[in-house]
């Protein structure tokens, strides 16, 4: 009795250890698969907020472009002015461009919003975490707030408020003529009114290229870590 009592104790000791073994490796194999998950959520993720930031690009590229161009006709236009030359259609398009120069950005952001609503610690990367946060919390906030919302960016509506008054309109569109025209040049203020729209828009200039910058900086760190998956 005592030896079939002994061999039925190693044998249910027995089963309890395979059966510990087993849950264990169950356990194991779930949280394998579960980590796969994990990666492939964070893949995804990455993949999208990649993809957003290349459109984002193409916008940035965009109006880096536009304000290049219209610093450059303001600086025209001063001298023009500054020189009291004669007026000509081109001085008065570039003077309408002053005006008409105004940009509305919108950015890309869902798949950033999909991270958070996540927990940002399903990218594992903290490093890369960090600079994706610092792109949207800091660089896009301020850039939206600069381009889209603040009075003291709006250079068109700052330039336009000067010199609506100078100009007429016609069957060919806006005109000045030279009665106005002199008027103009005799405007000590309207020269101060189009440089200090110039620097806004250089100032707008400056904030979309060093968010172009750590945007493609994000890209790169993102290609990065895909590519080590």
């Amino acid at each position: 009795m005592e030896n079939k009592t002994g061999k039925y104790f190693k044998y249910a000791i027995g089963e309890i250890i395979l059966v510990v073994i087993g849950i264990l490796i169950a356990l194991q194999i779930n949280n394998w698969n579960e980590l796969r998950k994990q990666k492939l959520v964070e893949i995804n993720i990455l993949e999208g907020i990649r993809t957003d930031i290349l459109k984002d690009t193409i916008d940035l590229n965009f109006n880096i472009s536009a304000y290049s161009r219209y610093i450059k006709s303001d600086s025209i236009v001063l001298n023009h002015l500054i020189n009291k030359k004669d007026l000509n259609q081109n001085v008065v398009n570039t003077l309408i461009k002053s005006m008409e120069a105004d940009w509305f950005i919108i950015l890309h952001d869902s798949h950033f919003q999909e991270a958070k609503l996540k927990g940002l610690s399903i990218i594992s990367d903290l490093y890369l975490r960090e600079s994706i946060s610092r792109l949207y919390e800091f660089d896009y906030k301020a850039l939206i707030l600069m381009e889209n919302s603040s009075e003291n960016f709006n250079h068109s509506k700052y330039v336009d408020k000067k010199l609506n008054q100078y100009f007429g309109f016609d069957s060919t569109g806006f005109i000045i003529n030279k009665k106005l025209y002199n008027r103009l040049l005799s405007d000590d203020n309207i020269l101060y009114n189009i440089k200090q729209g110039q620097l806004k828009k250089r100032r707008l200039l400056d904030i979309h290229i060093s968010t172009l910058e750590s945007a493609l900086k994000v890209v790169k760190n993102i290609d990065e870590k895909l590519n080590k998956k």
